[in-house]
């Protein structure tokens, strides 16, 4: 299981870029999750993480277990960083 926090997006607002989180969490057969502010919601629902993006937070926990996390970290990392 990997769990760390990554800091919120230098490319600007999460809502933009949901459509595409949803998308790279639901190529991995590992289990994604967010979590801000004790709120953890499915990285593969795009209406938690829309309801995680209302929550102005200054970095969000990332939760990945399974057999390919460390992809799957790397390409959720890649679009929240």
């Amino acid at each position: 299981m990997i769990n760390q926090k990554i800091a919120g997006s230098s490319k600007g607002n999460l809502g933009e870029i949901i459509p595409h989180i949803v998308q790279t969490a639901c190529a991995f057969h590992s289990a994604i999750t967010f979590e801000v502010e004790d709120k953890r919601v499915n990285a593969k629902s795009i209406m938690g993480v829309m309801a995680l993006a209302s929550h102005k937070a200054d970095c969000i926990d990332v939760f990945v277990d399974g057999d390919d996390e460390e992809e799957a970290f790397k390409a959720i990392a890649g679009l929240l960083e």
